[in-house]
């Protein structure tokens, strides 16, 4: 049945195929079930535990959310915390990894460390929480961003990639008169923009996810973000046909809406924009992986 590899493929490489296209089919079936979930009617909801295909397509859910003010401002809520946390946090970790990988600069080693120790212990959700308050962050945006400054971990990966450069560029870049500013901007980040676009993306998809800041510190509903809103439709279950008028708009057009519709389709809104990021950076992502992993 199975031929040499000139003629067709090994038993091995078929049950790899075979293997790997099952696990795709588990990891998609749930969120494929989640789509369609929302696309359908309550009625047809209630007939059918899993859904591969609906019989009849239904907008309903999603003409709620597109019309209901407050699943509109927790979307910008979100998409704000990710594009300024994103930017912010990258310039602090390039920045900061950059600063690292200068051998003679005073006290690089206790700052090493101080950054290292904050892997392993925190001061808790008391001194966290007094912190905040101090700084007046307290029912602000910004509680989302501004703690959530470097991930010590991609600081690390950062700081490895760096050090790959050779240090002959930098320093024909110091004979030639540049500072290490311009060493910075002009040399060390265009070359490692594969990795840093990488980075940038991981740290994209963890504001975008972000919820907890803002239900420990925020009380405003109108500040919170869309995961959070989606946490109290599903966790908590809060009923999204209570949150404002667009519901009985869209219930008095008989288009079919239903709770647990509406929770699926805001399951999606708040999956897909991330997920359309990915095909434009995946070609990063295996030199992202092995950043710092192979020296020379």
């Amino acid at each position: 049945m199975f031929q040499s590899k000139r003629n067709g493929l090994k038993p091995f490489d078929f049950f790899n195929v075979l293997f790997f296209i099952l696990l795709c089919f588990i990891m998609i079936m749930p969120f494929w079930n989640v789509l369609m979930t929302s696309l359908v009617s309550e009625g047809e909801y209630f007939s059918r535990p899993i859904i591969l295909w609906p019989k009849n397509f239904y907008l309903a859910s999603y003409k709620y959310i597109f019309s209901s003010d407050k699943l509109i401002r927790s979307m910008a809520v979100t998409v704000f915390v990710a594009l300024i946390g994103t930017v912010y946090s990258m310039v602090l970790t390039t920045m900061l990894s950059y600063g690292m990988t200068k051998k003679k600069m005073p006290g690089r080693n206790f700052f090493l460390t101080i950054i290292i120790i904050t892997m392993f212990f925190g001061g808790g959700l008391i001194p966290y929480y007094l912190l905040i308050r101090n700084l007046h962050l307290i029912n602000k945006i910004w509680v989302m961003i501004l703690p959530a400054g470097v991930n010590i971990w991609y600081f690390i990966l950062v700081k490895s990639f760096f050090n790959q450069i050779p240090q002959s560029l930098e320093e024909s870049a110091k004979i030639d008169g540049a500072n290490e500013i311009t060493i910075f901007f002009r040399i060390v980040i265009p070359l490692s923009l594969p990795a840093l676009a990488t980075f940038s993306l991981f740290y994209g998809v963890a504001f975008w996810n972000t919820w907890y800041d803002a239900l420990l510190f925020i009380t405003k509903e109108d500040l919170h973000p869309l995961q959070l809103v989606l946490r109290k439709m599903i966790v908590q279950n809060e009923r999204p046909g209570l949150m404002d008028a667009a519901y009985k708009k869209v219930t008095g057009n008989n288009f079919g809406l239903f709770d647990d519709g509406i929770k699926m389709a805001t399951v999606i809104v708040a999956t897909v924009p991330i997920l359309c990021v990915y095909p434009f950076l995946q070609r990063y992502f295996v030199q992202g992986i092995f950043v710092g992993s192979i020296k020379g």
